[in-house]
């Protein structure tokens, strides 16, 4: 029985998705498998999947788009491994990645259930921001607040942990990352590996900037009010980050009544120097915006050498060969 199952769901993204087959096929740890479900895309990936001939990788058609939340699950139940892995399809891992979570997991106790990792978001060939694992432990209900365990492909989970929390909420279309890690951190502990070990590139516009994804905060809202009843200091934390985001996405827009509103909110709910120099983005207008988004490219820019070193190598660097000249994926 494979010891680690690899779970990725796609749709119509037939130019990346042999990327994330070859990243998973890197590994230096061999005894993984592959379990990739088509969510009903229309642009030749079922083709392509069919196509496969690797015994690692194990395929799961939907009928039609059933959501990334259903198709997780999917891929759940078709999977043989002691541990989950998730993957986005666009998503790429530090070849050592499975092998480092897997020997967190022997060095540590049975009270773990996830272990995560660092990762870096690219865009341009660029480092724009850079996400360190840093909270440990037992993390409800703290993580109600705010989800800040990026990238959602760094996550290694015991099938027990995942069996424990249900699976993923097939009621959720966004933010499904966040919403399984409240339920399995009622049920286990977190465990940070550290090391820059998935990169995600940004395609056009992260989908955690744009505006729909707002709702996922009303979602999470909603499904957890009792809990949030439960721990004020927890509801105020949720409330002035989720008052943030949307002073930030109206500011961007140029929307300037609902970007100071909300930035009073945010800044009322939780001082900080950040959601005051918000505030007074919203109080400038569009002009102010793009002078602070240009601020936050040149910071990111200098991170950037730090991320890399920290990696020990560019290893994310490296061009994805996707589709073939003919329009035909790569074959893996």
């Amino acid at each position: 029985m494979p010891l680690v199952s690899v779970l990725t769901p796609t749709y119509d993204r037939v130019d990346r998705l042999p990327g994330a087959i070859r990243t998973v096929r890197a590994q230096t740890h061999d005894d993984v498998e592959h379990v990739v479900v088509n969510d009903g895309s229309t642009d030749g990936t079922r083709a392509y999947l069919d196509g496969v001939d690797d015994d690692r990788v194990r395929v799961r058609h939907n009928d039609g788009n059933r959501g990334i939340a259903y198709s997780f699950n999917r891929a759940a139940d078709a999977a043989d491994g002691e541990f989950y892995c998730i993957l986005g399809d666009d998503d790429r891992w530090h070849p050592e990645k499975v092998d480092r979570q897997l020997a967190a997991f022997r060095e540590a106790d049975d009270r773990f259930g996830v272990a995560y990792t660092g990762g870096v978001l690219t865009a341009g060939g660029r480092v724009s921001r850079r996400y360190r694992p840093t909270r440990e432990g037992n993390i409800y209900p703290e993580i109600l607040a705010a989800f800040g365990l990026h990238p959602h492909s760094g996550h290694m989970l015991t099938r027990e942990a995942f069996e424990a929390a249900g699976g993923f909420d097939e009621a959720m279309e966004r933010g499904v990352d966040w919403e399984m890690c409240v339920r399995l951190a009622r049920v286990t502990e977190f465990l940070p590996v550290p090391g820059v070990l998935v990169q995600r590139p940004r395609h056009g516009g992260a989908i955690s900037d744009q505006p729909e994804q707002t709702r996922v905060h009303d979602y999470i809202y909603e499904k957890y009010r009792e809990e949030f009843a439960a721990h004020p200091a927890v509801d105020r934390a949720f409330r002035a980050n989720r008052a943030r985001i949307r002073a930030y996405n109206a500011a961007r827009a140029g929307e300037r009544r609902p970007a100071v509103r909300e930035a009073a909110t945010a800044l009322r709910l939780r001082p900080s120097v950040a959601h005051l120099g918000l505030l007074l983005t919203g109080l400038v207008g569009r002009r102010s915006f793009d002078l602070a988004a240009r601020l936050r490219r040149a910071v990111a820019d200098a991170r950037a050498d730090d991320a890399e070193t920290d990696a020990g190598a560019e290893w994310w660097a490296e061009p994805d060969p996707g589709p073939d000249p003919n329009g035909a994926a790569t074959r893996v």
